[in-house]
């Protein structure tokens, strides 16, 4: 997918890469603690030892890396995000962070144990290339991991969002041309991907992870905060909508109070697969 459809108008990578930049700072408050809760599962499959070198591509924060780091790896974030790197160095300032495309990877073949993409794959204009990407400069036997989010019919917060915005507005507005957000949420897109680039021992599992809200403004939050692609969704609708979504979301998250705060299940998908040796 090309970089450039016109010198006025921004292509979804662009889209992307400007929206990270800005929200960088943000994200730790917001996504951070869903983002986190993931950490440990990801690096569990990656069998982390001390001098593994593990790429951590479309890094953000640097949760990942950071933490293979301190488990003794030999750990490397990329981002193309100038602000995601900014805030990576700040929370893990013993690792290497730098930027990067996922998409041309500027690393020599075959020079990772392990590469890692935690929910990145969902915000690249081309998924296949960075997939091919991560499995040349994999070694021979090296892991590859990913996660991307659940569909929205297993997921509370894209759902009660959704309905909201099909309820009240419309989701046919226009963006860039981009990849179906929801493409890697099914298994069986999973395997044929990466068995198309030479991946093998290919398993899919689902992450039960949850997200609490302190109120049910924070969800508003989350959308203008730590989001993009649905932000950009959000803000082709007309004011008069954009105001009835916002409502909706707000009644709607009543269902997930649980005492003093709200508890949404946010489940993610977790893939990982080999390198042939």
């Amino acid at each position: 997918m090309s970089d450039q459809i016109g010198s006025d108008v921004p292509t979804f990578k662009q889209q992307e890469q400007a929206g990270w930049d800005t929200k960088a700072k943000y994200y730790d408050d917001h996504a951070g603690g869903i983002t986190r809760e993931a950490v440990q599962s990801l690096l569990a499959v990656a069998d982390i030892k001390v001098g593994t070198k593990l790429l951590d591509v479309a890094c953000g924060p640097g949760y990942v890396a950071g933490c293979a780091a301190k488990k003794g790896a030999v750990a490397i974030g990329v981002d193309f995000a100038p602000g995601m790197i900014i805030e990576a160095k700040k929370t893990f300032p013993d690792t290497e962070f730098r930027e990067g495309d996922a998409e041309k990877l500027a690393f020599e073949n075959g020079c990772f144990d392990v590469v890692v993409c935690a929910f990145g794959l969902l915000h690249l204009a081309d998924p296949d290339m960075a997939i091919a990407e991560a499995y040349r400069v994999l070694k021979s036997g090296g892991r590859y991991i990913f996660t991307v989010w659940s569909l929205p019919e297993k997921h509370d917060f894209f759902r009660l969002v959704l309905n909201a915005i099909e309820a009240y507005g419309t989701l046919d507005v226009s963006l860039p041309e981009a990849p179906p957000i929801f493409r890697f949420s099914k298994p069986s897109e999973c395997k044929n991907v990466l068995t198309a680039v030479g991946f093998t021992n290919i398993e899919v599992k689902e992450l039960p992870l949850h997200w609490a809200p302190s109120a049910p403004e924070d969800m508003i939050h989350f959308l203008d905060k730590s989001s993009v692609r649905t932000a950009m969704l959000l803000e082709k609708q007309t004011p008069d909508a954009l105001t009835r979504i916002h409502q909706s979301i707000l009644d709607g998250a009543k269902q997930f109070k649980h005492g003093n705060t709200y508890r949404l299940d946010w489940p993610a998908v977790l893939t990982v697969a080999r390198k042939p040796i």
